[in-house]
């Protein structure tokens, strides 16, 4: 049993080379299937170390960056930082543990390495699990597989299925894989192992009939003119109030010498760390000078509302985008601004406040107390073009993104603040999540970070322009507009919540499979 559980700790890790920024996709394969393998005739208690082992070096190599987030920037010793990722590694593992136990549990109605539990089972309870893990305490959905296969024939299922149908029609393809092998090497070969073979090839090569389908079509009339301002504020000093200053002279210093007529200016989330309320004189300063050139601009900053008794109790605080330099001059509150609505855990938020604000008081994290905005909000106005928004870990949010989205949404755009893990895989990883959006909506993307990775994606995912990490620069790109509607930005998850359920019916079909 220790060879099997060595290896299923293996068979996680290798995984993160999938993704980015190593983009071996056939790895994620070989990882999920191997799971599967391991566990597929195993006793229930013997499925659940496998999937707990797969899950440990899955999310060790996968997130241990966070590692930098809390020993760097939370200021904790070496073994407290390494105690408090260990436990964050080990609780995201009880859901690979979960899928384990629940593939076995219901081996009456599908036996192991037979078609259903491998095909229909194992891929409806692996969504089901990952489901939970992005809901629980609000979710942590970083690294689903199906990202991997960005570089993949799978990636033209995402205009059509989304992230969640590309990652039930990857675990689908690991089961008729993991299916196949078994029935081959097997004495009494079965009569659906040819048949599971073409689907396998089915599924994975049909996309390459409508990889050249272009869903949405550029609009050549119209073009934008973005300058991404990347200030490169480190983040060990960037919220003190030493550096205030010198943070709001770098990005004027950048915007003032990229002001030009139409031009679209975006500041990365929370570029100005400091409350809207205390920066009034300065918001005013560059909305007029915006405004005289011709030019607009995005600014992330803290929002802070008064709560009932007064500016220190109660008081409502939002991670919010605004824009300067319109026809009306800023006068706050404006109406045309974006607050975030998922919150990171214990970064923005603390969950379940009455049991684990220690760690959060541990952990010393500014603004960390911040409040949701509405899951739907109207589009920013910038320019005369039309932008879905989303801040941060939000852009990993495929359904959020989904409930903002409208027909005729000009641009994806999302801001952000990577410096929290440093020079580690965590900013690629995220570069990569949000590649996945402008593929899934066939509209163009604008990131605009502190210290990288900014920069422009096409309607086809790919990366067009971008800043190298931890230089201070400015990007500047004229990108036209997209016109049209993928399938995924039509429908949304109904088509792949059709297929799941679809699936969970035929378990219960009794003809034998």
């Amino acid at each position: 049993m220790l060879k099997k559980i060595l290896l299923s700790l293996i068979f996680g890790g290798i995984a993160v080379f999938s993704y980015a920024p190593f983009h071996i996709w056939p790895l994620a394969f070989v990882s999920f299937a191997g799971l599967l393998w391991l566990i597929a005739d195993r006793s229930k208690k013997q499925a659940m170390l496998l999937g707990l082992s797969w899950g440990i070096g899955y999310f060790a190599a996968g997130i241990h960056w966070v590692y930098i987030s809390i020993k760097q920037y939370g200021e904790l010793p070496a073994p407290i930082a390494i105690i408090i990722l260990g436990f964050l590694i080990l609780y995201l593992s009880l859901y690979p543990m979960l899928f384990a136990f629940l593939l076995r549990m219901a081996n009456r109605f599908a036996g192991q390495f037979s078609f259903k539990q491998l095909i229909f089972l194992a891929p409806v309870l692996w969504q089901l699990t990952e489901f939970l893990r992005g809901y629980i305490l609000t979710g942590f959905a970083w690294l689903q597989l199906g990202y991997s296969q960005l570089d993949s024939p799978l990636k033209g299922y995402f205009p059509i299925l989304g992230i969640d149908g590309v990652n039930l029609l990857l675990t689908i393809l690991c089961g008729l894989f993991v299916y196949c092998i078994k029935t081959i090497n097997s004495k009494t070969p079965k009569r659906h192992t040819l048949g599971a073979f073409i689907a396998l090839l089915a599924i994975l090569f049909a996309p390459i009939l409508f990889n050249n389908i272009n869903w949405t079509k550029v609009n050549d009339t119209r073009s934008a003119n973005f300058v991404l301002i990347q200030g490169n504020i480190s983040q060990s000093i960037r919220w003190t109030r030493e550096q205030l200053n010198n943070t709001l002279q770098t990005y004027t210093k950048l915007t003032k010498q990229n002001f030009g007529k139409d031009k679209i200016i975006i500041w990365s989330e929370a570029s100005i760390t400091d409350y809207e309320i205390n920066q009034q004189s300065f918001l005013q300063y560059l909305d007029n000078e915006a405004r005289a050139h011709d030019s607009e601009i995005a600014v992330g900053i803290i929002d802070y509302r008064f709560g009932e008794e007064g500016y220190q109790s109660n008081g409502y605080i939002y991670n919010t985008l605004l824009v300067l330099g319109e026809k009306e001059p800023y006068q706050y509150p404006t109406i045309n601004r974006y607050k975030k609505h998922h919150l990171v855990p214990f970064g923005e938020f603390t969950p379940l406040e009455s049991v684990l604000e220690p760690i959060a008081e541990l952990l010393n994290i500014p603004m960390s107390s911040m409040k949701s905005g509405k899951a739907k909000q109207p589009q920013l106005q910038i320019k005369g073009f039309k932008f879905t928004p989303a801040i941060c870990y939000e852009v990993i949010l495929s359904n959020l993104i989904w409930q903002n989205f409208s027909p005729d949404t000009d641009f994806l755009l999302t801001v952000s603040n990577d410096a929290w893990f440093g020079d580690s895989i965590g900013p690629k990883q995220h570069l990569q999540m949000a590649q996945a959006r402008a593929l899934e909506f066939g509209r163009p993307l604008i990131r605009s970070t502190n210290t990288g990775i900014t920069a422009i994606i096409d309607p086809h995912g790919n990366i067009v322009k971008k800043l190298p990490q931890f230089e201070t620069g400015a990007l500047s790109a004229s990108v036209s507009p997209t016109t049209g509607l993928t399938p995924y930005a039509i429908w949304g998850n109904w088509p792949y919540l059709v297929m799941m359920s679809l699936m969970f019916i035929s378990l219960f079909i009794k003809k034998r499979l």
